[in-house]
């Protein structure tokens, strides 16, 4: 398979980043990452299913979290660990990987893309690791500060 898979996840990131959180935005190349990554400290993973199976990872510093949080809340935070952090990675996450999801079953119809819900890990030298899956990564830098995509797809029976 193609790395133009990442493509709609990349424009739905930069999209959401500068439209509904106004922040400058600067999209990188497509780095290829294997089978794993480790974690800035702050990510967000959104699994999907259906004519692909795979993961979306939104992965930032802490400090990247709680700015995003900040701008989505209007209150400012001291730790990744305040629910209200957690849940706005979480949601950003999810609408992110949605309009990508929603942008590939319009373009593939029969693909029938399925997300799960997003979980969310916060922490130092968490790596991740996919079994049987070969991601692909884009770090975009922001104004609040860089935020990694990854992406890794397996093609599953149409």
């Amino acid at each position: 398979m193609s790395i133009s898979y990442i493509a709609p996840f990349v424009k739905s990131c930069v999209s959401i980043l500068k439209d509904m959180l106004e922040l400058e935005v600067k999209s990188g190349a497509t780095e290829n990452e294997g089978d794993a990554f480790t974690s800035r400290g702050f990510c967000v993973i959104v699994g999907f299913t259906g004519g692909w199976k795979g993961r979306f990872f939104l992965d930032m510093s802490g400090e990247t979290a709680m700015q995003i949080a900040g701008i989505l809340t209007g209150e400012e935070y001291q730790s990744v660990a305040d629910e209200e952090v957690l849940l706005s990675g979480a949601e950003i996450g999810n609408i992110i990987s949605g309009n990508a999801i929603t942008v590939i079953n319009n373009s593939q119809p029969g693909l029938n893309l399925r997300l799960t819900p997003p979980s969310v890990f916060a922490g130092d030298g968490l790596t991740m690791f996919n079994v049987r899956l070969n991601s692909n990564s884009v770090l975009i830098d922001t104004s609040a500060g860089p935020v990694k995509i990854n992406v890794a797809v397996e093609e599953g029976k149409k």
